[in-house]
């Protein structure tokens, strides 16, 4: 092993790691390297492996290839690299109640593509689209279970069932100063995360009719979502059918006792 094939592993990671999180001119400013690191990835097979082996050695597992870099994230929710919801809002300049309500969306978004376990492992061509009134309804679902819930439940971080209460306050359309930056209504916030969703290569979108946009997701998206840091999804849409289960429950004995009667 060559000293200058550590270093390249390095950088490789590095900025696979930039472009895993967003950090497009970080990237942009090295996309010549980047270019020539990641066709070396895809032609030296032992480059390959020391490149894995770097990976697994930092916790990170390699989602996809990209044309500048490889897609990376957290093995676990444990990783050093994994972010906590703190971090999440660092890493968007917002605090945490703002990052929380960013993060319920996300998860409504994850939600309206993969509303079963099953699938995630399904083949993505195979699997609905998303459109933002799809999205709005996972977030009443949510809301209205949240609000069952018990005040000691732990299941989903504080500040999402803040925002899930703020949700069901303020109506999907109505604009919300508080919201400056982050989109002014819901709606506004949810079209803002497909769009960076759709940036960051996690979504692709249609637009068939004039004005009315649809996503797919991507082989990334779906591989993001099956791994452990993203445990937030899990738990929020476990919320939801769990919610969903005992209304159908609760229909099911009211329509027996009405045939009874």
């Amino acid at each position: 092993m060559e000293t200058n094939d550590i270093y390249q592993v390095n950088r490789l990671i590095y900025l696979s790691l930039a472009h895993s999180n967003g950090r497009k001119q970080l990237v942009g400013r090295h996309q010549d390297e980047a270019k020539e690191l990641v066709q070396r990835y895809q032609a030296d097979g032992q480059f390959q492996v020391m490149v894995h082996d770097g990976l697994a050695g930092l916790e990170l597992q390699m989602l996809d290839v990209d044309a500048l870099a490889l897609r990376v994230s957290a093995m676990h929710a444990g990783s050093f690299f994994a972010a906590n919801l703190t971090e999440y809002g660092k890493i968007l300049a917002r605090n945490e109640l703002k990052a929380a309500e960013l993060l319920m969306v996300h998860c409504a978004v994850a939600t309206a593509f993969f509303p079963s376990e099953a699938d995630l492992d399904a083949p993505v061509e195979d699997l609905g689209i998303a459109m933002v009134e799809d999205v709005v309804e996972v977030l009443r679902r949510f809301a209205e279970a949240e609000a069952q819930m018990d005040e000691d439940e732990d299941l989903v971080h504080p500040e999402v069932r803040t925002a899930a209460k703020r949700f069901r306050e303020l109506p999907e359309e109505n604009p919300d100063s508080k919201r400056a930056g982050g989109g002014h209504s819901w709606v506004e916030l949810i079209q803002r995360v497909f769009e960076h969703m759709v940036e960051t290569g996690y979504l692709l979108a249609f637009e068939d009719r004039p004005g009315e946009l649809e996503y797919r997701p991507t082989p990334s998206y779906q591989a993001a979502l099956k791994n452990a840091t993203v445990y937030a999804f899990h738990a929020f849409r476990d919320v939801v059918e769990d919610h969903e289960m005992m209304a159908e429950q609760a229909d099911t004995a009211d329509q027996a006792e009405g045939e009874a009667q």
